[in-house]
């Protein structure tokens, strides 16, 4: 195992068997950085899931709404211009006024994204070594956005061990699909010298498209292709001293977006499974993420020294259909194109991001474990959204109706603590706190063309909104106490708190220029364990989050206008159990089961000024009162030399409601889009001989139609989002 500035590699000890007459074989260990140091994932105070990027990779699950049912609480939720919204524990709002993300997303160390707009990446997993997913607030060492929960994608870091890799060949296929899909992926790692090695993988795949567009006979209009890389050089001269350096590049693009409608472009009604009636040009894609660090380590004494700079980019280009909204109207800006009916939106959001992580960790003596960290990062987010009249079926644009743009640049400074105080062998006590400072710097927006004038309180063509500097300084804190009873067996409770940065509202009469920052405040115990030499592992927790002042869209009811605005409170509560279970060698199951009920407790105090959004009782959105997921996997000697395995997993996500929608002119509630209940089985076989592994794969077996968002409240609103239907494939492995 090599263990390189905090970055966690997946450290799994071989099974091995205990005494032959009951053929028990002791669970993998794992290991995990969830406190920024390499820990056994049983010794973390905190809920914490991994997941095996090479198992991700075998079954094909490489995109967040393939394998998000594998993590308790973990919801997604797909939306218009590349957006998925993710959120754990119920924390979430939803669309489509909120925009600054509830989960904190990180490529090792560093947070990716923008803060004010995040767009989360789909990083695949052959490039990782694995994903882990913290539950719960994570302000005190993860900072802004982590208010709901993290979510890590951890790269495989270099070796001078020895020359090693893998290479990959697989083809799957999809029911409705119009054609086969492919996937290719190499990675190598050579040792340079005994302190220096390079490690590089490369991967391109074809996802087969299966929705299909009937107006204008394509078939398979969501087929994507991604491509990408990591390269990574580690150098090691010293025991005491390390440097690494590390790029990761993705890039996916596609021609139609994944979305099934109800309606076409014409009004009618659709029918049909898997079908979509845009209008002609829009729903293709670009999305780019890409992610560059060095991180030196180095120890003086008793004290380690970490520094992680970092830089990463995220770009997309979308497009969706906005006939449903503006169609009518683009005769008013082009009165000799009435055939123009047609409103594609063709749209563009980047964000950039450089951090910068200094840490100190040290002892004293036996009795206290300390850490001492300052964070700084500044980014720079934009967007624009480009409506245009155009002719429905042939997609020639007539001309501009509408360019939207936005921009800010985000500051944050902060310094971090984190003590653990060993009274006894047995009981921590865990202390931290994070004081940040955040700016928010020359906020702009506006709105160009010859719809302005119709639709903003303006005759000019033209319509700006104010530029902002505004400021806030959040603390965050933690505080866990723990006792083990074993090396094997502890129980904590933990209280921490998290933030979410505040914004800036677009244009518009009624609507204040700013909405400020919101906190959750997370009170949990918990309990993990390891029967008979790691035989049974368990992870039990139950945990009480209230969310305070939190942003939630609004509407002026005298001007109409949508804005982002604090107030209220929300309560999420529930309970996780996971288990881990190996009766014999060769057979492993595992499973969790989640309650949760997460949902408004009060609304802004300024409702009566302005129709809010929510009530309390409203449940929050994509939150399930019960979920589950039980898999099992059983290897067997077929010969002396190859080994034969069998898997499978069932996965159950509870009825859910999509976004909070609008009031009623009377102040009542309007309804809101029922997400159903529903199950996924997926169903794995293959061999292994020597260096060669051949994995056959049907995920989604009875190809259900679990529909993950979409419909009332979403744009447009008769547009929704399934998991995908089943899929079978078969993948060749060969390691050297």
């Amino acid at each position: 195992m090599v263990i390189f500035g905090g970055t966690p590699l997946v450290a799994k000890g071989a099974a091995s068997a205990s005494d032959d007459s009951d053929q028990h074989a002791k669970l993998e260990e794992i290991v995990v950085t969830a406190e920024k140091r390499t820990e056994r994932l049983q010794d973390v105070p905190v809920p914490v899931t991994e997941l095996s990027a090479t198992t991700l990779v075998e079954t094909n699950q490489v995109k967040l709404q393939d394998y998000y049912m594998e993590v308790p609480g973990l919801t997604i939720a797909p939306g218009v211009t590349s957006t998925q919204l993710l959120a754990i524990r119920g924390i979430t709002t939803g669309g489509p006024f909120t925009t600054t993300s509830t989960v904190g997303i990180l490529i090792d160390d560093l947070p990716y994204g923008g803060t004010q707009l995040l767009q989360v990446p789909d990083i695949d997993p052959g490039d990782l070594s694995s994903i882990e997913v913290l539950r719960g607030p994570q302000g005190t060492l993860y900072g802004a956005s982590s208010m709901g929960g993290l979510l890590k994608f951890v790269t495989l870091n270099p070796s001078t061990d020895q020359l090693s890799g893998r290479v990959e060949a697989g083809t799957s296929s999809v029911y409705n699909g119009a054609e086969p899909g492919y996937n290719f992926r190499g990675s190598i790692n050579v040792p340079l010298s005994d302190d220096l090695a390079i490690r590089a993988s490369a991967f391109t795949r074809q996802d087969p498209g299966y929705i299909d567009n009937p107006f204008f006979g394509i078939r398979g209009i969501n087929e994507d292709h991604a491509e990408g890389g990591h390269l990574s050089l580690l150098w090691r001269p010293l025991d005491a001293f390390s440097f690494k350096l590390s790029g990761l590049y993705q890039d996916t693009n596609g021609d139609g977006s994944n979305d099934v409608t109800t309606q076409s472009f014409t009004g009618a009604p659709m029918s049909g499974d898997l079908q979509q009636g845009y209008v002609r040009g829009v729903g293709g894609f670009d999305r780019i993420a890409q992610a560059y660090s060095a991180t030196l380590v180095g120890q003086v004494g008793d004290v380690n020294l970490t520094s992680i700079t970092g830089y990463n980019r995220n770009s997309t280009r979308d497009s969706f259909d906005g006939t449903y909204a503006l169609g009518s109207l683009n005769i008013l800006a082009y009165p000799n194109a009435p055939d123009a009916t047609g409103a594609p939106s063709y749209n563009y959001n980047s964000s950039s991001k450089l951090s910068q992580e200094l840490r100190v960790s040290t002892t004293f003596g036996h009795s206290i474990d300390f850490q001492f960290g300052g964070f700084y990062t500044h980014e720079n987010n934009s967007n624009g959204q480009n409506f245009l009249a155009a002719y429905p079926t042939t997609g020639v644009v007539a001309g501009p109706t509408l360019y939207a743009f936005a921009s800010d640049a985000y500051q944050e400074y902060a310094v971090f603590t984190d003590l653990t105080f060993h009274f006894t062998d047995q009981f921590d006590i865990q202390v931290g706190g994070r004081q940040s400072h955040i700016q928010l710097e020359d906020e702009s927006t506006g709105n160009i063309g010859p719809f302005v004038p119709i639709i903003f309180p303006t005759t000019s063509n033209s319509y700006y909104g104010p530029v902002l500097n505004s400021s806030a300084n959040p603390f965050t804190y933690l505080f866990t106490p723990q006792f083990k009873f074993s090396p094997d067996l502890m129980v904590y409770a933990r209280l921490a708190s998290g933030y979410r940065p505040g914004g800036a509202n677009g244009p518009g009469p009624g609507v204040p220029p700013e909405f400020g920052p919101d906190k959750t405040y997370n009170y949990e115990l918990g309990t993990k364990g390891d029967i008979r030499e790691h035989l049974l592992s368990f992870d039990v927790s139950v945990y009480f989050i209230d969310w305070k002042n939190i942003q939630l869209g609004l509407v002026n009811p005298a001007t109409q206008y949508s804005y982002t605005g604090n107030g209220g409170e929300a309560i999420s509560k529930g309970a996780e159990v996971s288990l881990q279970l190996k009766p014999r060698s060769g057979l492993s199951i595992q499973g969790w089961l989640d309650f949760a009920d997460a949902a408004i407790k009060s609304v802004p105090p300024n409702s009566i000024t302005s129709s809010f959004y929510a009530a309390p009782g409203y449940n929050l959105p994509y939150s399930a009162r019960f979920s589950g997921n039980l898999s099992a996997n059983q290897e067997f000697p077929l010969t002396d030399k190859i080994t034969g395995f069998v898997g499978g997993a069932v996965s159950y996500v509870g009825s859910r409601l999509d976004v909070l929608t609008g009031a009623t002119p009377t102040g009542g509630a309007t309804p809101r889009q029922d997400l159903p209940a529903y199950a996924k089985t997926d169903l794995r076989a293959g061999v292994k001989t020597g260096p060669w592994t051949m994995n056959a794969y049907v995920n989604n077996v009875a190809d259900r139609r679990g529909l993950l968002s979409g419909g009332l409240g979403n744009t447009p609103p008769f547009s929704f989002y399934y998991i995908t239907p089943r899929t079978a494939g078969l993948s060749i492995v060969r390691t050297f």
